[in-house]
């Protein structure tokens, strides 16, 4: 890590290019999505992204930052459909629709799910990593779920016990058993239009069971 160190203080306090940072990241999820995470290394990013290891590590220090940064980045496409101040003042159900439909576009991305497979062993053995990539991606989606869901409910909208356990059982509605077929190959890719008709059912079957009374 000598290297990252001295390139920090190097180049601290300039502008990151950032057409490189996008180059870096490109590489990263190609890699990452083909190969065991184990496998992947700097040096091979640096080269896939056409950039140089310094270049690289004036953007990431490690290996571990930079995949961070990569489920961030998924976990931004998630959450970004329910955050922008369009959406903010969206009915209840139309941003609980919008943010299935993005969860479940993503999770179920063919290079996403190969990305969990080669990642896994990895997690297995380093529970630290795991749960900072947790907290980076499905984490900060489950949060944000639950801040909608918790907003609704002071709102009167939404009776619950738990905010983040009403997430969980919204999230489990929109997969259903898709990740369990997917993953034993026993369906093909989903297409646009099953997502979002499994994203409004899920949303539909949770505010049923969630939603108050009007005489409540």
């Amino acid at each position: 890590m000598a290297v990252s160190d001295a390139s920090s203080r190097t180049r601290a306090g300039r502008p990151k290019d950032a057409a490189k940072r996008a180059a870096i990241l490109a590489a990263a999820l190609s890699l990452f999505r083909s190969q065991p995470y184990e496998t992947v290394t700097m040096e091979a990013v640096a080269a896939h992204a056409g950039v140089s290891k310094m270049t690289l590590y004036s953007h990431f220090a490690d290996k571990e930052t930079m995949f961070e940064t990569v489920v961030r980045a998924m976990s931004d496409e998630m959450i970004s459909a329910v955050s922008g101040p369009d959406q903010a003042a969206a009915p209840l159900r139309e941003r609980l629709n919008s943010m299935g439909i993005a969860f479940l576009t993503v999770v179920l991305d063919a290079s996403v799910r190969m990305i969990r497979h080669t990642l896994s062993a990895s997690l297995h053995t380093d529970q630290a990593l795991a749960r900072r990539f947790y907290d980076a991606g499905p984490g900060r989606t489950r949060l944000a779920l639950s801040a909608i869901i918790e907003a609704a409910t002071a709102r009167g909208e939404l009776t619950t016990d738990s905010p983040e356990w009403a997430a969980d059982d919204l999230i489990s509605l929109w997969e259903g058993g898709l990740p369990g077929q997917l993953a034993f190959g026993l369906i093909e890719q989903t297409t646009a239009g099953e997502i979002a008709w499994r994203a409004r059912r899920g949303t539909d079957v949770f505010l049923r069971a969630y939603a108050r009374p009007a005489n409540g």
